[in-house]
């Protein structure tokens, strides 16, 4: 081969090699960041949720078509629980305040799943979930639907019974559900409203 050939030859080499870089460079661009979280798991891509068939405080249906169209944090617990539900729904009010500078369709809902409707009524949830802020969602069901969509979210349900009473032991994660009701991160204990408020950011910001 002759030294002009060798020459196109390196230079076709070269030009196709920048092109395909180039054309690779092009297509990462169009691509959205992939979010990075410190205090949860993201899910990538988001898992759909199964159906439910629950109601709210309000007696209304409360089904999948419920978490569309808005970012969601869903949790489990009931009314009656000692520690960890009061403990988490006050970590999400401080977390719903710190959000309240993102566009309205940005902040979350916060919906709690009772996982003990034996006495958690639609009256009982609404007192208890307006303690912590006024714009929570308390829902409840009969206790097969509940322990369906439990058992479909990986979250363990146990009832402890005492000598007069009864207690349930259950998750405390956090869900975020994405505006197509898909569950696209979770954060387990502990709980801090700032770290989790700044995944979430990146989260929604990266969607």
């Amino acid at each position: 081969m002759s030294r002009n050939n060798v020459v196109f030859a390196l230079v076709a080499i070269l030009a196709a090699t920048a092109g395909v870089l180039l054309a690779r460079g092009m297509l990462d661009a169009q691509r959205p960041l992939q979010a990075t979280v410190t205090s949860g798991t993201l899910l990538d891509p988001p898992r759909p949720l199964p159906a439910l068939t629950l109601v709210d405080q309000d007696e209304r249906p409360f089904t999948l078509d419920r978490l569309h169209d808005r970012w969601t944090l869903l949790f489990f617990g009931f009314t009656n629980c000692p520690d960890i539900c009061p403990a988490t729904l006050s970590t999400l009010a401080q977390l719903e305040k710190s959000l309240q500078d993102l566009p309205e369709q940005q902040r979350p809902r916060v919906v709690l799943i009772s996982v003990d409707p034996e006495r958690d009524t639609p009256r009982q949830l609404a007192s208890y979930v307006k303690f912590f802020s006024p714009t929570f969602t308390g829902v409840t069901g009969t206790q097969a639907s509940i322990d369906e969509f439990a058992r479909a979210m990986g979250v363990p349900v146990a009832i402890s019974k005492t000598e007069n009473t009864y207690t349930v032991d259950h998750s405390a994660a956090i869900f975020l559900i994405d505006p197509q009701a898909g569950l696209r991160a979770l954060f387990s204990t502990p709980h801090e409203p700032s770290a989790i408020g700044a995944d979430y950011r990146r989260i929604v910001a990266h969607r």
